[in-house]
């Protein structure tokens, strides 16, 4: 039974590291500001918690893992609220979205 755990474990960290690889090629490939802000919330947040849930799996029930949940908790509490504090923070200085057409 630890083996599986052990393999969904690494599975889930390797998912996490991929869905973070794609979020990086987004974020490169977006010119928008908020479009950037957006999907770095979404990445940041989906790609840690898988790692995070992965660790979990590995590790098993132990001290570390309950420390590993009070940084998911943090990280879900935390992680909208700076994402929607950042974009408030630039259109209430006045950044606007630019209507320019780019052509690939």
């Amino acid at each position: 039974m630890a083996q599986i755990a052990h393999l969904i474990g690494q599975i889930l960290i390797g998912i996490g590291l991929v869905f973070m690889a794609f979020g990086i090629y987004s974020v490169l490939r977006f010119r928008d500001f908020y479009s950037r802000v957006v999907i770095t919330a979404k990445v940041d947040t989906v790609g840690f918690l898988t790692l995070i849930f992965g660790a979990m799996l590995i590790e098993g029930f132990s001290f570390f893992t309950l420390k590993l949940a009070l940084i998911v908790v943090f990280e879900l509490l935390t992680s909208p609220i700076s994402t929607h504090s950042i974009a408030h923070s630039a259109y209430a200085s006045g950044y606007r979205i630019r209507k320019d057409v780019r052509v690939d």
